[in-house]
């Protein structure tokens, strides 16, 4: 787009590359298309309304520039800080004017950093120094760190704290902080890097900078880095191209590497670990943050400085694809250093681009800054300034001194701005204002929307809003009542007509009244009242009365609905409201037709309401059948008004239902709903019951459905008319007169009963008679009349009398149906075989087969799942003492490399005297010699021996022969001989001594745990021998007891 259109004072540079041009102005290439094509993309270019407004910074600047050059920007809500090459930092307000100047620095000034309050102003320079000059005190603070800092950042709270903190970095690799402590100044060093340290933001409690690793964030609050963001992979050298930061809020961070660009969010971690940097104390409660990446894309340019444009990316560029293309072959040394030169003599203007969030270019303008040709990225640079707020100016009061007299003491800024920076130039770029905007749409002829932005701007609403100052009331007059003549002269007489309404003065002063008495009578002219009339104004100015009365005159005439529009939009203080519905209701007796009589009633409930006579509206309103009166009548607090219509009311409901006065019965559910009775039995306190019920004797349905919604809600407040809805019930839903007599607790049992025998209702009268205490008549009731088997025995079931199964059985003895009734479904309450013999033996009962059948079946059922339970039982058993037995009779695996629990010697290690290895069920293994008591041992083998000598002379022969001759006799002979002392050791019955000094601890424990007198009892029950078992006492001494 082209900014060739601005104003002169604000787009024309001084020399003569100062006039700002479009990214279609410069040499790109482009597609090879027709003349006619051209033209059109022109035009379409041309209708495109421009964005940003540019104008070059005037006052004293141009003059600074003549001997000094900027290195460096930032800005304020109050002035602009710039600083130079010869070490100077300048204050000047928004239009270049100069306030305040001082060297602070004896070389290049590569940093400035203001505070929240703009009171302090802290700069860093290649000479090493740190600087914080006061600007409304003598408070300078200098620091030297003897080597070049590149950046500085003061705390955003400074001035308001004691500590007087910032942060600085350079050619050094560590990020410093310099803050005042009860015993004297302090550096403390926060990050070392590889590389130097770029820039530095701090933003509340949180510190950004970046470095040759990527770019850090650290919290203040917690005392460590909380997060790294690498440098993106393939970008250029970081010592090439500066990386830029914003902080577009404290949980937004717009980071920009040379040709990329990262959008950094700041998330609340939930959970805390030590891990992440939080322990002892420093763990509180404060949720802990994370930076997570959420947006990043690869330009075509360089990266001069970046900021947040509404929902769309400003970027302040440098270069095109080409120069990138270039950037890794110079990284590679591929480019002679000629021609390296050459084009850093001939750089191409920097431009500032507007990209959404769908990484796409809105728009894009060259800026040919004063010697752009010479001109590096890392000479440009970008600052906001966001728009002013009464509050951040109020945050900290100033002190008055000559300062504040300046220009840049008063000055604010309107709307946010871009500060764009060069060597010898400073640009403000600044969103176009509404009067800019509404120029623009009315020279196009579309008033239509220049009324609409105009509009919402003064809403407060929209990207309009802040400039709403910019187009005066008159002005805004003005264009709408043109608009509304173009729409007259149109025929578009209802268009012109909300076009009038919305433009013309409302205020009670002769213009604005002459203005609208104009414009009603040229609609007159036009027979258009019915059109302006819903628009004239009547509450914060009057008209002549005339008016007035001519546009009711005209629409009673003419339109009775109209008429009743204005009636009921007017202020009574137009008009008498008395003799208005006085003549309404003079017409409404002549009226004809069955609508002019309906309106005319809704005007005469209207009137009554402004003469505040609710029982007359309310009549009306319920006659009418108006929505939402019932809502009214809540809401107002009108219910003594309604509390003698309680008819109409019902019947309101009725037509809500569409319904006559004779409901059908299977609507109950939805007229118990309904608003009305909702309304009658919801403010019983305001609404008697004794009231409703007295207007509702004459139409029982209506009384009926009041009664039971009542009901439902309380049966306390319905108890009075027990009776009466006992018959109402019974009349009109016998259904549910059983449901209520179990309910209610009200109503005369005789009363009722007498209901019920008139209208033969036998389930109720058997209810009733079983509260009366009547069982028995009760019983025969269901007998007699019902003949109802299942029901008899469920009512015998129910009140649980043995004398009602007794009556029931001696019933049932000469009716077949009650007999099997009672086989079938009497279950456990009664005996089939008393049932049985009290049957005449010549009574033929169809089906008693079947019964007796399904009666002996359940009994042999029973039998049989009892049988196959036993069964079940007992295979199980004998499943489980096979596994337990074969379980038993498994072998136990014993590995050689297995020790001894006593000698702890591995078991193929035999100590003297033994020869096998003992192994217990429990798993532990021992050799038989570190268990038995030698004298066992020795016996056993005896035995052993003795055993395999027990055989005739010729066996032992033949034996000889065997164990000489056959090998295999030979080994059956030595298993045998370790079988039998196998079974000979059994017979000692020798225990685990692991096992047994296990149990014997337990029982000390379970000793530990007895009182003084039990173990005293057990002591002596014990020393007496007479309830301790004393063994026998054998030829082998007892085995000896080990400390495992």
């Amino acid at each position: 787009m082209s900014l060739s259109d601005a104003d002169a004072e604000e787009s024309v540079f001084s020399g003569q590359n100062d006039q700002l041009v479009s990214g279609k102005d410069l040499e790109q290439p482009t597609l090879t298309n027709s003349g006619d094509e051209d033209e059109c993309s022109d035009e379409e270019e041309d209708d495109e309304e421009p964005a940003l407004r540019y104008k070059r910074l005037g006052g004293n600047v141009h003059a600074l520039f003549e001997k000094d050059t900027a290195s460096t920007l930032t800005a304020s809500e109050r002035f602009l800080v710039l600083g130079t090459h010869w070490g100077n930092v300048i204050i000047i307000d928004f239009e270049g004017n100069e306030v305040k100047k001082w060297r602070a620095h004896s070389t290049t000034v590569n940093s400035v950093s203001v505070d929240i309050d703009n009171e302090y102003v802290a700069s860093a320079g290649d000479d090493g120094r740190v600087v914080v000059h006061g600007l409304y005190s003598d408070d300078v603070t200098i620091v030297n760190y003897s080597r070049p800092v590149k950046a500085v950042a003061l705390d955003p709270y400074y001035s308001r704290k004691a500590s007087r903190r910032f942060v600085s970095g350079g050619t050094a690799g560590q990020l410093i902080m310099y803050e005042k402590k009860w015993f004297g100044k302090s550096d403390s060093i926060l990050f070392t890097s590889a590389g130097p340290i770029q820039t530095i933001r701090w933003q509340e409690n949180l510190i950004v900078w970046a470095c040759d690793e990527g770019v850090q964030i650290y919290n203040t609050d917690q005392g460590t880095r909380i997060s790294q963001i690498a440098r993106p992979e393939g970008s250029p050298r970081p010592d090439l191209y500066t990386c830029r930061l914003h902080w577009k809020d404290s949980h937004t961070l717009l980071i920009g590497w040379a040709n990329f660009v990262q959008v950094v969010v700041l998330k609340e971690r939930t959970q805390q670990s030590p891990a992440l940097g939080f322990t002892g104390a420093d763990n509180d409660s404060r949720p802990l943050l994370y930076a997570e990446v959420s947006v990043m894309y690869r330009t075509d340019f360089i990266v001069c400085g970046l900021a947040l444009y509404r929902d769309n990316f400003l970027v302040f560029t440098y270069g095109d694809h080409q120069m990138i293309d270039s950037i890794t072959a110079e990284n590679d040394t591929q480019i002679p250093r000629e021609e390296q030169q050459h084009r850093m003599r001939n750089a191409p203007p920097p431009e500032l681009r507007m990209i959404d969030r769908n990484i796409e270019e809105v728009s894009s303008d060259v800026l040919p800054l004063e010697g752009f040709q010479l001109l590096q990225p890392n000479d440009y640079g970008l600052a906001y300034c966001a728009a002013h707020s009464s509050s951040a100016s109020a945050k900290s009061p100033r002190p008055e001194n000559e300062f504040d007299d300046n220009s840049a003491g008063a000055q604010t800024n309107e709307a946010d701005t871009w500060f764009i920076l060069s060597p010898k130039q400073l640009v403000s770029v600044r969103p176009r204002g509404l009067a800019d905007h509404v120029q623009w749409l009315t020279e196009r002829g579309n008033y239509q929307q220049a009324l609409a932005d105009i509009e919402e701007a003064y809403r407060g609403d929209g990207q309009w809003a802040m400039y709403r100052n910019q187009i005066k009331a008159a002005e805004y007059q003005s264009i709408g009542q043109a608009y509304a003549q173009i729409l007259m002269d149109g025929g578009n007489t209802a268009e012109a007509a909300k076009v009038c309404t919305r433009v013309l003065p409302r205020t009670n002063t002769p213009e604005a009244i002459e203005a609208w008495e104009s414009w009603i009578f040229a609609f007159a002219e036009t027979s258009s009242l019915h059109e302006i009339s819903p628009y004239i104004p009547t509450a914060t100015m009057q008209l002549s009365s005339t008016v007035y009365e001519m546009v009711l005159a005209f629409l009673l005439t003419s339109d009775i609905s109209e008429f009743k529009c204005l009636v009921f939009s007017w202020p009574a203080s137009l008009f008498n409201a008395y003799s208005v519905v006085l003549a309404v209701e003079d017409q409404y007796e002549k009226a004809a037709s069955i609508e002019d009589k309906q309106s005319l009633k809704e005007i005469m409930a209207f009137l009554y309401d402004r003469l505040n006579q609710p029982s007359k509206s309310l009549r009306c309103h319920l006659e009418l059948f108006t929505d939402g009166i019932l809502s009214r009548v809540r809401r107002e607090n009108l219910f003594d008004a309604v509390r003698d219509k309680a008819e109409l009311v019902l019947c309101y409901d009725d037509h809500s239902l569409g319904l006559d006065r004779d409901g059908a019965e299977v609507l109950l559910q939805e007229r118990c709903e309904s608003d009305g009775v909702q309304l009658l039995t919801d403010n019983t306190d305001a609404i008697p019951c004794a009231s409703v019920v007295k207007q509702l004797v004459g139409v029982p349905e209506h009384l009926y459905v009041y009664l039971h919604t009542l009901l439902t809600k309380d049966a306390h407040l319905g108890a009075p008319f027990a009776d009466l809805q006992v018959e109402l019930y019974a009349e009109y839903n016998p259904e549910k007169l059983l449901n209520f007599l179990r309910i209610s607790t009200y109503y005369s049992f005789d009363k009722a009963l007498e209901i019920c025998e008139e209208r033969n209702l036998v389930l109720e009268m058997v209810f009733i008679l079983g509260r009366m205490g009547d069982n028995h008549r009760a019983l025969m009731l269901i007998i007699d009349q019902l003949r109802d088997v299942p029901r008899a025995i469920e009512f015998a079931k129910e009140q649980n009398d043995p004398e009602l199964w007794n009556d029931l059985v001696m019933y049932s003895r000469d009716k077949p149906e009650f007999i099997i009734g009672l086989l079938e479904l009497g279950g456990t309450h009664t005996n089939p075989t008393k049932v049985i013999q009290n049957i005449p033996p010549e009574l033929k009962i169809p089906g008693i087969r079947r019964a007796l059948t399904n009666v002996l079946h359940d009994y042999h059922l029973q039998v049989e799942l009892c049988t196959d339970c036993k069964h079940v039982l007992e295979g199980d058993c004998e499943l489980l003492s096979d596994g337990l037995r074969r379980l038993q009779h498994q072998g136990m695996e014993v590995e050689c490399d297995q020790m001894c629990l006593v000698c702890q010697l591995p078991l193929e290690n035999m100590p003297a005297g033994s020869s096998n290895v003992l192994a217990f069920w429990c798993g532990h293994i021992f050799h038989d010699k570190c268990i038995l008591h030698p004298d066992v041992q020795l016996k056993t083998q005896m035995d052993s021996l003795t055993s395999s000598t027990n055989s005739s002379s010729v066996d032992v022969v033949k034996r000889s022969q065997h164990i000489i001759h056959s090998p295999a006799d030979q080994r059956r002979l030595l298993m045998q001989a370790k079988l039998d002392r196998t079974m000979m050791i059994r017979q000692y019955s020798p225990a685990c001594p692991v096992c047994v000094e296990y149990d014997q601890k337990k029982m000390q424990q379970a000793r530990t745990g007895w009182s003084p007198a039990e173990r005293k009892d057990r002591e002596l029950t014990g020393s007496s021998g007479s309830a301790v078992d004393i063994p026998e006492q054998t030829d082998l001494p007892p085995m000896q007891t080990l400390q495992i």
